[in-house]
Order: C-alpha cells, then sequence, then structure tokens
C-alpha cells in the first residue's frame, strides 16, 4: 500500500508542481516523477481531493459567485489548467463538493443515528438523538454549515442537492414517525411537517448561533447533551405549566379530557 503525502515545497506553473515524498506502508522513501522545479507530481485523485478541500474553504469563506478558480488554483498551488483538468467548470467543482458531504460517513440517515429508540417507541431518545446527532455535525463541519448559508443567501440552485437529499430526508423521516405516534396515541393531532419545522428550527438555529453568530456564547453557553434535551423537552410537552394554564393563554378555549381541538373547529 502506498500513500502520498505533499510537503511544503516549490510550486509549478505547470500544475501539480508542489514537492511530495511517496512513502510506502513499509515506512521507506521511493522514487517518484520529478519536476524540473524539484517538486514530486501529486498523484491524480489525491490532487483532485486536495481542490476539492481548498475550493469548499474559499467557498465557504467568500460564497460562490464571490472565489474564482483562478484564486482556488493559487491556493491549491496549482495551475487554473490544472483545476480545469480535474473539474469542469465551477459548477461542476461545486457540486462535486455537495455529492462528497453528502456521502460522506458522518452524513447518517436519521434512522440508523437511532435506532434502538425508534424500536421501543422512545419519543424523548428518538428526538433527544437526533437533535444531539445535528448539533455535533454543524459543530465538526463548521466549513460546510458556512458553506450552506452563502449558498442559501446567493440563490446557487446547487444549494438545493443538499436540501433534497438531507434536509428533505430528515423532514420525511419524522413526519412520518410522528404520524405513526399520531395513529398510536400517543401525540396529538397537528401537523407533522409543523412540529418538524419547530424542532428543526430549534435545533439548526441554535447551531447559528453558537458557530456564526455568538461564537462566545455570551447569549447562551450550555452543552450540546442539555440542549438536545431541552430542546426535546419543550417539543414534547411545552411551556405551559398546566394544561388550564394553557388553555388560558388560547383565550378559554377548552378541549374534551384534555384532548386537541379538532381541526377546522370554529370559535363560536
Amino acid at each position: 500500500m502506498t500513500r502520498t503525502l505533499e510537503t511544503k515545497g516549490a510550486r509549478g506553473s505547470g500544475g501539480g508542481g508542489d514537492a511530495a515524498t511517496q512513502v510506502t506502508a513499509a515506512g521507506g522513501a521511493t522514487a517518484a516523477v520529478t519536476h524540473a522545479h524539484g517538486g514530486v507530481r501529486m498523484a491524480g485523485e489525491d490532487r483532485r481531493k486536495q481542490i476539492l478541500q481548498v475550493a469548499m474553504r474559499l467557498f465557504s469563506q467568500r460564497g460562490f459567485r464571490g472565489t474564482t478558480t483562478k484564486e482556488i488554483a493559487q491556493a491549491a498551488g496549482v495551475s487554473e489548467a490544472m483545476v480545469f483538468r480535474h473539474y469542469a467548470n465551477k459548477e461542476e467543482l461545486y457540486s462535486a463538493i455537495i455529492d462528497h458531504k453528502a456521502c460522506a460517513d458522518n452524513f447518517q440517515r436519521p434512522c440508523d443515528i437511532v435506532p434502538d429508540a425508534l424500536a421501543r417507541r422512545d419519543d424523548r431518545a428518538v428526538f433527544t438523538g437526533l437533535a444531539l446527532a445535528m448539533m455535533r455535525h454543524h459543530e465538526h463541519d463548521t466549513e460546510f454549515l458556512r458553506l450552506l448559508t452563502h449558498s442559501a443567501l446567493e440563490g446557487h440552485e446547487l444549494a438545493n442537492m443538499f436540501w433534497d437529499r438531507n434536509v428533505r430526508g430528515m423532514y420525511d423521516f419524522l413526519g412520518s414517525y410522528i404520524r405513526d405516534r399520531q395513529r398510536e396515541g400517543a401525540m396529538r393531532d397537528i401537523d407533522p411537517t409543523i412540529v418538524v419545522r419547530g424542532f428543526l428550527g430549534m435545533v439548526i438555529h441554535h447551531s447559528l448561533n453558537n458557530l456564526l453568530w455568538d461564537t462566545r456564547r455570551l447569549l447562551l453557553d450550555i452543552t450540546n447533551e442539555r440542549a438536545a434535551e431541552e430542546f426535546t423537552e419543550i417539543l414534547l410537552r411545552g411551556i405551559a405549566a398546566s394544561p388550564a394554564a394553557s388553555n388560558a393563554s388560547r383565550g378559554g378555549e377548552k378541549t374534551k379530557q384534555g384532548a386537541p381541538l379538532s381541526r377546522g373547529k370554529k370559535k363560536k
């Protein structure tokens, strides 16, 4: 097994002229094709990944429109022609980033995050586990969170790729779970999409505050574990002190044995 390690060295204008050393699994250095600039050509797949990582960093800092392929090439230490050799255009490079992230190991399917909680119908464990997994992922990959924010603000069509593959999947999964629990009598009758929106809203807003806006956590400084537990508590139990207090806050509407008013029922 051989892996290529990139080291600091001369940067060739012809693309791929960075100094590198090939190291074998046995630990011995082996010779490689040496360029005139004194460096060693990085393997094609390694170069492709390097360009991808550099592009993602620049896109997350400046946005898609604010980043040029020339800047990506300079930051990667290659020629612009080398960038185009691996990616036909900037759109393809951006698409590759979304593909890479969507297929990465840290993007688990919701059902794989809390399988035991799902099997035993433990609502609290389901929502707490999902919230904690999302917050940890945001914290682990702040760069990608910034990239998605830029994409949304720019209205870039490729941002929809992440939405369709990940966010919509969460809506479908949780929506189906909530409908099942409603049929089983464990949750009251409310549009599941509204429940999911409220849940994701708490979690994502918390991450955005911590990682982008209030990085010193002056407004709220709690662990992800506690945040996940508290958000789940709010979702499942609300914040009213009692059912009576909840009815009072709704203008005195009454429900039978604490059951929710049916949809479409008009006040007299």
